[in-house]
């Protein structure tokens, strides 16, 4: 190819460069710098992700356990409040029917990483107290554990491992 003064030059059509290749060390130098930096301001807000995802789930598993609590006064029936599945929470009647459903695993701004239900069954009787009863939500290095007493007062405590 001729130049614009009659001089050859090298490297193939259209590349712009005289024989070379590739990324030049200032360009990769450049590329690293910017990740890095962008890396230093993500990392941080993923703590702040998980707090809020877990609160929110927290939050929903509250108040999946107050409506099991209402159903049980409202139709004289006890129910109980089942882990279904890895995230799903269900509340059943006595008869074995769903009456409600928590997909934990959708609700909250992210998916807890694992849930747990002590014992297996929180139990409401037909005038609402229940049987003594722990959720344990996990998620990143947080946890929260939502307490339901035998009175039917549901509470959480947060912690961090």
């Amino acid at each position: 190819m001729i130049g614009c003064h009659g001089a050859r030059r090298g490297g193939t059509p259209g590349s712009g460069r005289g024989g070379a290749s590739g990324f030049t060390l200032v360009e990769t130098l450049t590329a690293l710098a910017l990740i890095s930096l962008l890396l230093l301001v993500v990392a941080p807000q993923r703590e702040v992700f998980d707090q809020w995802s877990i609160a929110r789930a927290a939050r929903l598993t509250e108040r999946h356990l107050s409506g099991a609590r209402l159903n049980a006064l409202a139709h004289r029936r006890p129910v109980e409040v089942r882990l279904s599945g890895a995230r799903v929470l269900e509340t059943v009647d006595g008869g074995g029917r769903v009456v409600a459903r928590l997909d934990l695993g959708r609700s909250g701004l992210g998916p807890l990483d694992s849930i747990r239900v002590r014992p297996p069954r929180v139990r409401y009787n037909a005038r609402g107290h229940g049987s003594a009863g722990s959720i344990y939500l996990y998620r990143g290095h947080r946890g929260v554990r939502v307490v339901s007493n035998f009175i039917g007062r549901i509470r959480r405590h947060s912690f961090r491992f």
